[in-house]
């Protein structure tokens, strides 16, 4: 059985950390709608949308014509399905996205990046079915100087287990210059979370698309 099918069937017998399929927080996901709200309209796509929490929130806000989620997991589709049966949802690789070019003003990849081998390769899908100028919403981890520091002394078995499904760590500079290389051009980042006020647990990026990548 291939990994996101064990992962969202709930085989999780791996070390680390990130084993288990996330539980929403309100807290959390009323921070990044709000985040995402003023910008989020039209056309949205949810890359790697899991059982489908985010999508369906996402999809109360008034400006959204349609809303497309999407997993590389078909258990989790099949999931989402059920849960939120208003909504469509198709099983995809992010890496390779079966719909037209400019099809999307608005692509959300909430916890998807650090999942990801081929990161180039999957923003340059993204910004190929992005409209010109659409926006694009990422969160992920937040590999900041004193939490590396942490990591390093305290609990790097666990952060980098052969097992986690984590395969991808950001900093800000670092997801910023991979969305530089692909076309887009960040203009809002706030921390997602922190550990006392003093770190981020994470980072929730707006970015635009400013050219497009053949």
């Amino acid at each position: 059985m291939d990994y996101y099918e064990r992962y969202w069937k709930g085989n999780h017998e791996e070390e680390g950390i990130a084993t288990s399929p996330p539980i929403w927080k309100e807290e959390e996901l009323r921070r990044v709608i709000g985040v995402a709200e003023p910008y989020c309209q039209g056309h949205v796509l949810d890359l790697g949308c899991g059982e489908g929490t985010f999508t369906f929130h996402l999809n109360k806000l008034d400006k959204i014509k349609k809303i497309t989620g999407t997993d590389i997991s078909q258990i989790a589709i099949s999931q989402a399905k059920k849960k939120y049966p208003g909504v469509e949802f198709i099983t995809v690789a992010a890496t390779t996205l079966p719909f037209p070019k400019e099809s999307f003003d608005f692509i959300a990849m909430v916890e998807l990046v650090e999942h990801i081998l081929d990161i180039k390769q999957m923003l340059t899908e993204v910004n190929r079915v992005l409209k010109p100028g659409g926006y694009i919403l990422v969160t992920t981890t937040d590999f900041n100087l004193l939490k590396k520091v942490i990591i390093a002394t305290f609990f790097w078995e666990k952060y980098f287990y052969p097992t986690n499904p984590h395969i991808r760590f950001f900093t800000k500079q670092t997801l910023k210059e991979s969305l530089n290389k692909t076309g887009f051009e960040i203009f809002k980042y706030k921390w997602n979370g922190s550990y006392a006020g003093i770190m981020p647990k994470g980072q929730i990026v707006l970015a635009k698309k400013i050219k497009t990548i053949l």
